[in-house]
């Protein structure tokens, strides 16, 4: 199978270039959940698991991979046919019922908009030329038709879900399950808001309790609070400096819980014994 290369959805908090580095922290696991699933850029660029499970409250992003999955041709064709215009790219924000219409609107915006917010509302159409001399959102989006096909494989056998984050983790919670948590980051840690279902603080502890309780194990993005940090103080607790999509440095950080971490730990000298008996 021929892995995705790049994103389709420009969205705000992809984890499309961090990736590798949270899946790192990824022990091995039969059952897969994302209850916050955005772009879906960790479980694109992740090994297969028995079971998948994609949610996200928002309809759209939801509407774009069921597209994705069920008519990747059309909505490849519709991409390739777009024109990278000022009067295309404010048509696009109009209301749209058609699924496949929706799906290539969701994505024509997400990348002609000036930063990441432009899934969603307006932020300008980006014109901007680079240093070598080309617009870098034109060419994101006339590559984006090629990576249809691959993104519609790797999502054929994804249960794709737009439920509440906490329904989704109480469904699927069990021993060999990792769910992967990646909400809204909390508001006091970022300049605004950037999605249609932003998390209060109240329903940031609600998410925490519910993690704390899960029997299956549990990787959490974010960056770090004290409520987090407070809530979570027995967790393994592990950064890397990321770029935003304003070109910001940051410090992202991941909570990892001890059912997490202990198979971690024992992969990691499952892997240095291996490493003895070969060498």
């Amino acid at each position: 199978m021929t892995a995705p290369t790049r994103p389709v959805l420009r969205w705000h908090g992809s984890k499309w270039k961090i990736a590798p580095w949270v899946i790192d922290h990824f022990p091995q696991h039969r059952v897969y959940v994302e209850p916050f699933g955005g772009s879906g850029a960790v479980l694109l660029r992740k090994p297969r698991a028995n079971t998948e499970i994609y949610n996200d409250r928002d309809g759209d992003v939801v509407n774009l991979f069921r597209v994705l999955r069920e008519r990747p041709d059309a909505l490849s064709r519709a991409l390739s046919l777009t024109p990278f215009s000022r009067d295309e790219y404010d048509s696009l924000y109009e209301t749209i019922e058609d699924p496949l219409e929706r799906a290539w609107a969701l994505v024509a915006r997400s990348f002609m908009g000036m930063n990441s917010k432009g899934a969603l509302e307006k932020s300008g159409f980006d014109t901007r030329v680079n240093p070598d001399g080309f617009i870098s959102r034109l060419r994101s989006l006339i590559a984006v038709p090629d990576e249809i096909a691959a993104v519609a494989l790797r999502f054929a056998h994804v249960v794709v879900e737009n439920d509440d984050a906490l329904r989704v983790i109480e469904r699927f919670d069990r021993q060999d399950a990792l769910i992967y948590c990646d909400p809204p980051y909390a508001l006091e840690t970022r300049s605004g808001k950037y999605y249609r279902h932003e998390l209060s603080n109240s329903a940031h502890r609600k998410l925490i309790e519910k993690l704390r309780t899960a029997n299956g194990m549990v990787v959490l993005s974010g960056y770090a609070t004290a409520q987090y940090d407070d809530a979570l103080a027995d967790w393994r607790r592990v950064q890397t400096d990321a770029l935003t999509d304003g070109a910001a440095r940051r410090v992202e950080t991941l909570w990892i819980n001890p059912a997490c971490a202990a198979a971690l730990d024992r992969e990691g000298k499952a892997a240095q014994q291996l490493e003895m008996m070969v060498g």
